[in-house]
């Protein structure tokens, strides 16, 4: 039966595997083994209710919950056909205010919905409810399975176990730290295990929590203040950053030494691989729509020819360039580093284009990235795509906490500033100015 039922990812579906299933509930019963109230809050095909029976407990009421009916009625077959007592309901979970300091454990894989993609009526209405119970703000960026978390607490009774599965930004983002600041006040924390990739064609990592709920909330839970008095927070705020120079097709608009207009074609950087350094050198050269053009005659039909040479029609030769002090490929394998646009020349889409944010020196932030104090909080938030391979998706970069720089004193920006600009004019390696920096961030910082 469980082989007709496909993955709906509108509704962040993503299967537990059963020997993984068969770990947590093992794990969990261990710290609870007089559970009788049992939750599972995205229930899914039935994986958490086929391995709490393989454990022959008596006694068991299982209330399970699922927003998709064909997983409703698929869990409600299972745990009839194996005995075990309970409901499954066909409902909204989250909705829920019935149920709190309910259960003895609850266990879960929550499905896994970025906030943008949550209807915002009803995603205000789990944050008002969730912010009310809990005495706190919830991040407005928050994934589904964060919201998941922490009504799982709330839904627990005292010294409860939950158990979860959860993607591993709930450790490498701004939003998952900020949930786990929140559970910590509530719940004390047993274990966490790292788990690669466990889940079907989705290349990311994932976390088993354990925490036990307190008796009493702690009084005191470290607080996200969106100030600079924070010394971790969002890279977001420390740089404003996008994604560089999108092309429709790459080949109508790179330049050739042979063309008829190439000496009005500009400066291009595409790849990385190509430097011997930091300091970012055109590799290729462009041609961008400009008032400069618009004046050469014949100009407009020549690319108007070359677009539909590649199936392209006129309206897309408008190609807006993406220029940036900073630069950072996206896709990570053995060296991440940031990259030094030192003449302002437009970066292709493989990067992340940045300018820090105030009047920060931008040659600073620069040299501050490519410490390992940074870029090792990068590489940990990145997705694993296989073979050695990372990336980064730009959501998740800007929302990697990093050190705030703008803690630094005025005294030891000018130095850093001097010591950029002379690594920069030297063309320093790459492995040199992580060596400096490092060091100089550990000095600086204390880190």
């Amino acid at each position: 039966m469980r082989l007709g039922l496909e993955l709906d990812e509108t509704l962040g579906q993503v299967w537990t595997p059963d020997e993984i299933a068969n770990e947590m509930a093992r794990e969990a019963f261990v710290l609870i083994p007089n559970a009788k109230k049992i939750l599972d809050p995205a229930c899914g095909p039935a994986t958490f209710s086929k391995a709490i029976n393989q454990l022959n407990f008596k006694e068991i009421e299982l209330i399970c919950y699922d927003v998709d009916p064909r997983m409703h009625n698929f869990t409600s077959h299972v745990n009839q056909k194996i005995e075990l007592r309970g409901e499954t309901r066909n409902q909204d979970y989250l909705l829920d205010s019935s149920l709190e300091n309910s259960f003895d454990l609850v266990i879960m894989n929550p499905p896994y919905i970025r906030q943008e993609l949550i209807e915002r009526e009803i995603k205000e209405r789990y944050h008002q409810y969730l912010g009310t119970k809990l005495g706190v703000s919830i991040d407005k960026k928050s994934n589904l399975f964060a919201l998941f978390l922490l009504k799982g607490i709330l839904d627990l009774a005292p010294n409860g176990i939950l158990c979860a599965i959860v993607f591993d930004a709930v450790q490498n983002s701004a939003y998952g730290k900020k949930t786990l600041d929140i559970l910590n006040k509530y719940a004390e924390l047993i274990s966490t295990k790292t788990v690669a990739t466990p889940f079907k064609d989705v290349l990311i990592d994932a976390q088993i929590l354990l925490y036990r709920k307190r008796e009493n909330q702690i009084s005191t839970v470290k607080e996200h203040c969106e100030s600079k008095d924070n010394f971790l927070i969002p890279l977001e705020e420390l740089l404003k950053s996008r994604r560089g120079t999108a092309l429709p097709k790459r080949a109508p608009f790179l330049a050739n030494t042979g063309d008829k207009y190439y000496k009005y074609s500009s400066p291009f950087f595409i790849k990385q691989s190509r430097l011997e350094g930091l300091v970012i050198k055109s590799d290729q050269r462009i041609y961008l729509t400009n008032s400069e053009f618009e004046r050469v005659a014949d100009y407009q039909q020549w690319m108007k020819e070359r677009l539909e040479k590649h199936n392209l029609s006129e309206n897309q030769k408008n190609v807006k360039p993406v220029k940036g002090s900073i630069a950072f490929n996206y896709y990570i394998r053995n060296a991440p580093r940031h990259l030094w646009n030192k003449d302002n020349i437009a970066l292709s889409d493989n990067f992340y284009v940045s300018e820090p944010k105030g009047d920060f020196p931008a040659e600073v932030a620069w040299l501050l990235l490519n410490s390992d104090q940074y870029l090792n909080r990068l590489i940990a938030s990145a997705r694993n795509q296989g073979n050695g391979l990372r990336k980064l998706q730009l959501y998740e970069y800007k929302n990697v906490l990093l050190p705030n720089w703008n803690l630094l004193s005025p005294v030891d920006v000018a130095e850093l500033s001097h010591l950029s600009k002379s690594l920069i004019q030297s063309g320093a390696q790459s492995k040199k100015v992580q060596e400096i920096s490092t060091d100089m961030v550990k000095k600086l910082m204390d880190l």
